[in-house]
């Protein structure tokens, strides 16, 4: 039931669930089902889950009579873990923004004194690229435009066409 909800959070179907980690389908229907499964199969299934193989054979073991007390615990711990990761996301996410600004006032405290009608345009136009480049660097370190978020939606959605192809 465990990697059942695993799964389901991930908005995968069983075939793709196979696919991704090298499985039989059958053998998904198994561990979903509680059925006993061997090491390697919770190995396959921890490194596409990206959980411990501790976490999956607890599970599996105890999907019967679950433990509410360690539930609560992991739970706890998970959410504590989240909240310190969002934290240093939006630390970052502040710090480039003021980054940004020293760099723009910065631009500006060295455009207006040395505009004279157009004489150093070109210098000018050179420092703003630079200063644009520097920023468009910094946000994409910040931002994470390509992270693994964005891998496993192009993933998902490359398998959803072979699984339509599939079908066809």
């Amino acid at each position: 039931m465990f990697v059942k909800s695993l799964r389901q959070k991930h908005n995968w179907s069983q075939q793709q669930l196979a696919q991704l980690s090298g499985l039989n389908i059958r053998t998904i229907q198994r561990v979903e089902k509680g059925e006993s499964v061997g090491l390697e199969t919770l190995k396959s299934l921890a490194a596409v889950f990206e959980v411990d193989v501790n976490v999956l054979k607890n599970e599996n073991n105890n999907e019967s009579e679950p433990n509410s007390t360690q539930i609560n615990k992991d739970t706890l711990i998970d959410l504590e873990n989240r909240e310190k990761i969002a934290k240093e996301e939006v630390k970052s996410k502040k710090e480039f923004y003021i980054l940004a600004l020293f760099l723009f006032g910065i631009f500006i405290f060295f455009f207006l004194p040395n505009y004279n009608q157009g004489e150093n345009l070109g210098a000018l136009i050179s420092t703003a690229i630079c200063f644009a480049m520097i920023i468009g660097a910094h946000a994409i370190t910040v931002f994470q435009p390509f992270s693994e978020k964005w891998e496993k939606k192009k993933i998902k959605q490359t398998m959803d066409s072979y699984e339509k192809e599939s079908k066809l």
